[in-house]
């Protein structure tokens, strides 16, 4: 596994752990969910390559390798992240494998995040991968799930006074985390909608994205419900959609919203028998 840094047009380092297939048939930009650090996904990039789809994973600002930090002077956001990390690193993986299918897929947060990727740039993507992905609106949650969604809704902006970065360590939801980009966050919640700030309309082009799209579900996911996993995929009106859900029989005891991450035989097993037939 290597470790590359992509200088996005700002300026900015992103590191990323990158896998070559020995033989590549197609690449995929891996996206971490929020809070986690890159290096969570190592095993399931490794498993990709072994199978042909060479894997760039990629650290989020102010997490893992990245020099950046959360606090009153940082103001990263979504926005960097769709306007600068993914189209230096998607560029940075052209470069290496030309002429094959690229992919575009993410973890949670990491999987909306390659959804409005893929409705900025239809014709650049030939597959979308969700990883334990649901849409946290809260309207799509009950019980606990939905009373925390509310709560958090209520403290993120008080947070922006004090101390001025998303304590999620200190929650149980998420890491140190930019205000902005909470802020955002926040907007889904509360909306359902994948718009945020001024930036609106930002599925509409998916109407004209007819590739293949995988989401994979696992059992024990607390972060999760069927609404919400639906209402991720739900831009995707032309798509080609594959849905799995995994259990014990496929990854053993590697359940729920991470936890599948640390050993992802079964994951990496459904993404090459998806690839086998759409590819």
């Amino acid at each position: 596994m290597e470790t590359r840094h992509i200088t996005a047009k700002d300026g900015t380092s992103i590191p990323i752990y990158w896998s070559p297939a020995q033989t590549p048939r197609a690449t995929l930009l891996l996206q971490p969910a929020l809070g986690i650090q890159a290096k969570l996904y190592r095993p399931l990039a490794a498993g990709l390559s072994t199978r042909g789809c060479s894997t760039a994973i990629m650290e989020q600002r102010g997490h893992g390798l990245s020099k950046l930090q959360p606090g009153y002077n940082s103001h990263y956001s979504f926005t960097e992240t769709l306007e600068q990390d993914i189209p230096a690193v998607m560029q940075w993986l052209q470069e290496q494998v030309e002429n094959k299918p690229r992919l575009i897929g993410g973890h949670s947060l990491g999987g909306h995040l390659s959804t409005l990727y893929t409705g900025q740039h239809p014709g650049e993507i030939h597959g979308v991968v969700h990883l334990a992905c649901a849409f946290p609106f809260i309207g799509d949650y009950s019980g606990k799930q939905k009373r925390m969604l509310q709560l958090l809704c209520r403290l993120i902006p008080l947070f922006a006074v004090f101390p001025g970065y998303y304590p999620g360590h200190l929650i149980g939801f998420g890491e140190k985390e930019s205000i902005a980009m909470m802020m955002q966050w926040r907007q889904w919640a509360i909306s359902g909608e994948f718009d945020f700030d001024s930036h609106k309309g930002l599925t509409d082009a998916l109407v004209d994205y007819a590739g293949p799209v995988i989401s994979l579900s696992f059992e024990k996911d607390q972060f999760s419900t069927a609404a919400a996993v639906e209402r991720a995929l739900s831009p995707f009106c032309n798509a080609s959609i594959e849905r799995t859900h995994l259990g014990e029989q496929q990854q053993g005891e590697f359940l729920g919203h991470s936890g599948w991450a640390k050993q992802p035989d079964g994951a990496v097993e459904a993404i090459d028998t998806w690839l086998n037939h759409t590819l």
